[in-house]
């Protein structure tokens, strides 16, 4: 990890993340120990995907699939946790826009520490996996992951035709 990285280890972010991110890590820990590398990151993409496509269910819920309600509700909760998360920026928010910029993943530096960062990965994916089930009419992209070694994530939604 980044020397940046070693600077935040043990600040509130990350201790805040520690505590909510625990549990977890000791259930990726299990798989590690139980199951085939392969199958162990197959069940660790699936229990991520599901778990964001329940959270966002839960954030969207009362907006149609599919509606400019539905995005601009997504575009707000994001902008809220940019307001109060200082590692995460909004880059464009726009009624078919919406692009955020990570400047840190705690979620990636505790798993790091728990030994269990390879699967790290799995949870990225998971952004894929919720915008297909949930944000229907909307693209996820992204070029850029601190898991797969960048200073940043950078994450865009495009609501409606390419």
């Amino acid at each position: 990890m980044s020397d940046r990285y070693k600077m935040t280890k043990g600040d509130e972010v990350y201790k805040q993340a520690h505590a909510r991110h625990l549990l977890t890590a000791g259930f990726l820990s299990a798989l590690q120990s139980n199951c085939t590398p392969e199958m162990a990151m197959k069940i660790a993409e699936e229990a991520f995907a599901r778990f964001m496509i329940i959270n966002y269910e839960s954030i969207l819920a009362g907006t149609r699939p599919g509606s400019q309600e539905r995005f601009d509700r997504f575009r707000a909760n994001y902008e809220k946790a940019a307001a109060v998360k200082g590692y995460i920026s909004i880059v464009t928010s726009e009624p078919s826009m919406l692009a955020v910029r990570f400047s840190r993943c705690p979620f990636y530096e505790v798993m790091h520490d728990e030994g269990v960062g390879e699967f790290a990965p799995a949870f990225c994916l998971s952004d894929y996996a919720f915008t297909q089930k949930v944000l229907k009419g909307v693209k996820f992209s992204r070029e850029n992951e601190i898991t797969k070694g960048d200073s940043f994530c950078d994450h865009k939604w495009r609501f409606g035709p390419a």
